[in-house]
């Protein structure tokens, strides 16, 4: 029983945010899960790599010193901070996953703000787009506006190294950065809580509480699927076993195919998408399946909410469009092109919309 997987099924109560939360409990020495601030400290000693004057008010011997309770820091988190920028004239808002205060208990002094940006799919990250960059600019606003002046360290979290992950990170043009993986890196989260483990086994460090162990190896196998719901990891498995691979797989391959300037009926469009389907894996795509997949993909059809579509900017799923009113025609959807039209998602058992050019 894996307790992420279970409630991250059926109308999929985890996402994004969800694990941003349970990150924050885990990199914050004061809650109650018995890593004390190591996974913290194995985290940041990676700026150490990078530049090894980095955080030197909290080095010892080379390397990231005790900053829990009594070390004579004290760390406070900050989740989903809300931070504003000038954009065009008008302010724009940035939502930061993780930000830690790491503050000098003797004076109350904030020594450094450590930006963690969290992505748990390469589909959430749009290309080109100047997050990163927004969301510095809006911390150090941030500061300045309280007359603080913290250094400022950025951590791009993504799920594995890709073109896409790395084009955002390199894209972002600030040295105190660091990417990260949550798995397949070396320098991975999973990793590193293994490593604490690891240390554990071998009376390294203390003992680490058996609720806590349980939480955290339910948590690396959650990482290991892809954090993927038992649903999901079954649903995928029957579509590759029938078609040879996800059926939202082929139905991108199939868009990709496709002009972004032509209209396509609804009804010619399943028709189009069933033939290649059947082309390609030589099985006929049952139409239920069908059916649901092209509406899961078209950005402004309501009901896509009912089909785990859960954020607006799940890229891997905003296929389509509707061109009317009438929702008889599509066409390709590409942000920046298609402007103010709505975007549906599930969040929180609601279905939302966001526009386009918000």
């Amino acid at each position: 029983m894996n307790i992420f997987r279970i409630l991250s099924s059926n109308d999929g109560s985890i996402n994004e945010p969800n694990v941003s939360s349970f990150l924050a409990y885990l990199l914050n020495p004061n809650e109650d899960h018995g890593l004390s601030s190591l996974l913290l400290q194995e985290i940041l000693n990676e700026f150490l790599t990078i530049k090894s004057d980095y955080l030197n008010k909290l080095q010892f011997n080379g390397r990231i010193t005790d900053l829990s309770n009594y070390s004579g820091y004290s760390i406070n988190v900050l989740p989903e901070l809300a931070v504003n920028i000038l954009h065009e004239n008008k302010k724009k808002r940035r939502d930061i996953d993780i930000v830690l205060e790491i503050t000098d208990s003797n004076d109350n002094e904030i020594l450094y703000a450590i930006c963690i940006e969290n992505k748990i799919t390469d589909s959430s990250i749009i290309k080109n787009d100047s997050q990163l960059e927004d969301e510095l600019d809006g911390l150090n606003n941030y500061y300045s506006e309280n007359k603080l002046k913290p250094e400022i360290f950025v951590i791009y979290l993504t799920h594995t190294p890709s073109d896409i992950s790395t084009a955002s990170f390199d894209k972002l043009d600030y040295e105190r950065k660091y990417h990260l993986y949550w798995d397949n890196h070396d320098n991975s989260v999973f990793n590193k809580l293994i490593k604490i483990f690891n240390n554990e086994n071998q009376a390294l460090i203390d003992p680490i509480n058996n609720q806590t162990v349980y939480l955290i190896k339910s948590f690396l196998s959650f990482i290991k699927t892809n954090f993927k719901s038992y649903i999901e990891e079954r649903q995928e498995k029957l579509e590759k076993k029938n078609y040879g691979k996800p059926v939202i797989d082929h139905l991108i391959d199939f868009a990709n195919s496709l002009s972004f300037d032509e209209s396509f009926s609804i009804n010619s469009m399943k028709k189009r998408f069933s033939d290649y389907v059947k082309k390609k894996s030589g099985i006929k795509l049952h139409n239920a399946t069908r059916n649901a997949h092209i509406s899961l993909s078209i950005v402004n059809e309501r009901n896509r909410g009912h089909y785990s579509v859960k954020r607006a900017d799940d890229k891997r799923k905003n296929i389509f469009y509707y061109t009317d009113k009438s929702k008889k025609t599509v066409k390709r959807f590409r942000i920046g092109i298609n402007e103010k039209i709505q975007i549906f998602y599930k969040k929180d058992g609601e279905i939302e919309f966001i526009y386009t050019n918000e």
